[in-house]
């Protein structure tokens, strides 16, 4: 079970700091881990599609590299740390990065990782942090040389520094930002084993080995965050390398930063008609028509890693809807009667690429978005007919995805879910069931260091609708309510699922006891009235039971919270439009 402390932790990751806080998910709101079927829980091979694999790869590929953004540069100037401040050239015992990148006109991804000391022996230290103390540095094979402004300066870096004289097995790490050092744009680490000074010319040559990202950092924690661009600079534009100047963060005062990055969902057009199968192409019986199929909306996205020892200790993200909506509505013309399992067909209707992130040797993160339609579909006769739904999530609805602890994830505020059924009958002489489905899915591939990777998927059903249509003859009046001479009609019986799915493998560097899985994290179904069509007059309209009708109410009960997945527990009954 999942509880209300827990997810509120996940969702409260600060950009400046680990973890920052936030106010607690209201008591009973967050629906536990129970199934509707016994099997739900139980590990399962992530089968993901050949769209989905591309897109990761792709998105992983083609990711935005956070550039290096020097932390000074974040904090407001009465209270930063001075830039003379003798205590910049301290070892440390763990030291902040932070990261960004511009991915559209509106956002930058931001990153805010914490490097802490491999072993209490080898302490830490950033050169931008003591910028304001040099008149140069530079970089060359086996050495950096430190040029320092004061003698004070050079005096304290002796200070701090010089015990890696003592012996051959002393050393501390420098992580440098500066032209030509390691790769350009980047902070590249270093190992320092020796330190030499000029006292006249107040020179420094700190003698080096090169290392690389995955052998200093054993012990880190990254949390994922974003900043809103102003207007203004909207409308200017801004590139990569601008965020990492300067003055750039002091001009502007109305950055908003975010706990979570926004992906922007919203694929397809309500206006807009797709044939999914037709009697021209494989399918010689039926055409099947999706109009207006669309998704629209978003998702705030936080995640945190953790690292310790060079395992990955914490892998988590945490997902809350910003406007998600869709909508599904097939036309379906049936002209000969098709056996129960014959036919069915699941398209991705429409591809979204996501813009990753990459911080270079330590952390990749790749998503992409496919829009799927399912449909399926088995008659005896002949038909003409439209079924879907129109669905929304609330934006207050949660989820936590827990990559390595499958049993602490969870989501709430989904019970705010509404549904508007559609079910048109044009023309029917039949006896059909048919089920369609709209499935965004949110997959992303995650790669840390060079020892651990995994590939994940968010499936949401939104939703999954049945109707089954029963033609029949009643002497009394099919349907008695609209008329009592008409003894020919038909019914039709309908409900919806929506659920939530998460699925989870690895592909390298996971210990063997680490499970596939593929578990559901909420769910519920809804039935529909029951309608009644009487056949035999021009222009008839079903017939609605005199019940209430509107959206879906709140679930829960007094200290126990939602109601759990079975059978017995179905959402009251909602009317269709038609």
């Amino acid at each position: 079970m999942v509880t209300s402390s827990f997810l509120s932790l996940a969702l409260s990751f600060g950009l400046l700091g680990l973890r920052a806080v936030a106010s607690p998910v209201a008591p009973g709101t967050v629906t536990t881990l129970q199934p509707i079927r016994e099997d739900d829980l139980l590990a399962g091979t992530l089968k993901l599609n050949d769209f989905h694999r591309r897109a990761i790869v792709d998105s992983m590929n083609n990711a935005i590299e956070l550039l290096p953004i020097n932390e000074d540069n974040l904090t407001p100037s009465h209270l930063r740390k001075r830039a003379d401040d003798l205590s910049r050239l301290d070892l440390k015992e763990e030291v902040r990065m932070i990261y960004g990148g511009v991915c559209s006109k509106s956002q930058i991804y931001m990153a805010n990782m914490t490097l802490y000391q491999p072993d209490a022996d080898h302490p830490l230290i950033m050169m931008e942090k003591f910028d304001g103390l040099l008149n140069d540095a530079s970089c060359s094979s086996g050495s950096v040389n430190l040029s320092f402004k004061t003698k004070a300066a050079m005096d304290y870096a002796i200070k701090a520094w010089d015990w890696v004289n003592e012996a051959t097995s002393d050393h501390f790490f420098l992580i440098a930002n500066h032209k030509n050092c390691g790769q350009d744009a980047q902070r590249t680490p270093y190992k320092v084993v020796k330190v030499k000074y000029d006292q006249n010319t107040f020179t420094t040559v700190l003698t080096t080995e090169s290392i690389s990202w995955d052998s200093l950092a054993s012990d880190f924690d990254i949390n994922l965050g974003s900043a809103a661009l102003p207007s203004r600079l909207r409308k200017r534009g801004v590139n990569g390398a601008d965020i990492t100047k300067r003055g750039f963060w002091d001009i502007f005062t109305s950055f908003d930063f975010s706990k979570s990055v926004y992906w922007d969902l919203s694929v397809g057009d309500e206006s807009r008609r797709r044939t999914l199968a037709d009697p021209f192409h494989e399918w010689k019986r039926l055409q099947v028509t999706c109009a207006g199929c669309f998704l629209a909306g978003g998702i705030e996205i936080s995640g945190y890693i953790k690292v310790e020892s060079f395992s990955v200790k914490e892998l988590q993200f945490a997902a809350k809807p910003r406007n998600l909506r869709a909508k599904v509505e097939v036309e379906t013309v049936i002209q000969s009667g098709i056996p129960k399992g014959a036919f069915s067909l699941e398209q991705t209707l429409f591809e979204l690429g996501i813009p990753g992130m990459s911080i270079p040797g330590i952390f990749t993160l790749g998503p992409s978005l496919q829009y799927q339609v399912g449909f399926s579909l088995a008659t005896s006769g002949v038909a003409n007919f439209t079924v879907g739904v129109a669905a929304q999530v609330p934006n207050g609805a949660a989820l936590l995805g827990d990559i390595l602890n499958s049993e602490n994830s969870g989501a709430s505020g989904f019970e705010g879910s509404t549904i508007d059924p559609i079910f048109n009958l044009n023309n029917i002489a039949v006896t059909a069931a048919a089920s369609v489905y709209a499935q965004p899915v949110v997959a992303f591939g995650v790669k840390v260091l060079t020892k651990f990777g995994a590939e994940c998927a968010l499936e949401l059903k939104l939703p999954f609708v049945n109707v089954n249509l029963q033609a029949g003859y009643n002497q009394n009046g099919f349907c008695p309510e609209k008329s009592k001479t008409i003894t020919n009609g038909l019914r039709s019986t309908s409900g919806a699922n929506i659920e939530l799915w998460f699925k989870a493998a690895k592909f390298s560097g996971l210990p063997s006891w680490f499970p596939n899985f593929d578990r559901k994290l909420w769910g519920v179904r809804w039935p529909f009235f029951d309608l009644c069509f009487p056949i035999g007059e021009e222009h008839a309209s079903p017939i609605v039971p005199k019940r209430p009708t509107g959206m879906l109410p709140d679930l829960g009960l007094p200290g126990i919270g939602p109601v759990l997945l079975d059978e017995s527990n179905v959402m009251p009954p909602i009317a269709a439009r038609v």
